[in-house]
């Protein structure tokens, strides 16, 4: 069960989140802080089991927690639904990596696409250090003739890399669906990786509703 169990620290609240043992990968956590900042004044969050200083719920520091809530399918639902600013089922552009992806992530990409070219544009952003590593062997190139650009450095909702100033982005990060609207005037469609690709290779809104079960 997905739970967090919320207890103070000199007035503040301190999350602990639980049932992510051995799902909750370095990426994944990653996704989550910043989709959490994004969203509001989240600085710190524990995962119990994950994170070192959380072993389980120590992080409370033996305080009962104040507030317990236990996240169902409906919740997340929710938030997808929350993230996504229109019902509009054509899908202008894809972005993803906010924050940056990892080589792993890279490797997920790769592996989804299983060799198919999309047919919108598809951006995917990362840091130098990745985007050497992917020039170095190769994939760079097999990317671009997929139809993937890839943006280092920087992203599509602080610099003006969208060809058109209005439309529909597909994402699979909180934090791009949090600052694209008012950033740079898109609507959002949210979903996860594999939607996002799938609904680039359609150019419409392709989910997999099984993966938000």
């Amino acid at each position: 069960m997905l739970g967090a169990w919320f207890g103070r620290e000199m007035g503040a609240d301190i999350g602990v989140i639980e049932g992510l043992a051995g799902f909750a990968s370095e990426d994944r956590l990653k996704a989550f802080g910043a989709a959490a900042a994004s969203s509001g004044a989240v600085a710190l969050f524990h995962v119990a089991g994950v994170t070192p200083e959380a072993p389980d719920a120590a992080a409370l520091q033996g305080e009962p927690p104040h507030r317990v809530i236990k996240v169902t399918a409906g919740m997340i639902a929710g938030a997808r639904a929350g993230l996504s600013t229109t019902a509009a089922q054509a899908i202008d552009a894809v972005a993803i990596g906010s924050p940056h992806l990892s080589e792993a992530e890279f490797a997920d990409l790769e592996r989804l696409l299983a060799g198919r070219s999309v047919k919108i544009p598809f951006y995917a952003c990362t840091g130098r250090h990745v985007g050497r590593a992917l020039a170095a062997d190769g994939r760079a190139g097999r990317f671009a003739v997929q139809g993937i650009t890839i943006v280092q450095d920087t992203c599509v909702v602080v610099t003006p890399i969208l060809q058109d100033f209005a439309g529909v982005l597909m994402t699979n990060s909180g934090k791009f669906a949090h600052y694209a609207p008012g950033n740079i005037g898109y609507n959002v469609q949210y979903g996860s990786l594999s939607d996002c690709i799938e609904s680039a290779i359609t150019g419409r809104l392709t989910r997999d509703e099984a993966l938000w079960q």
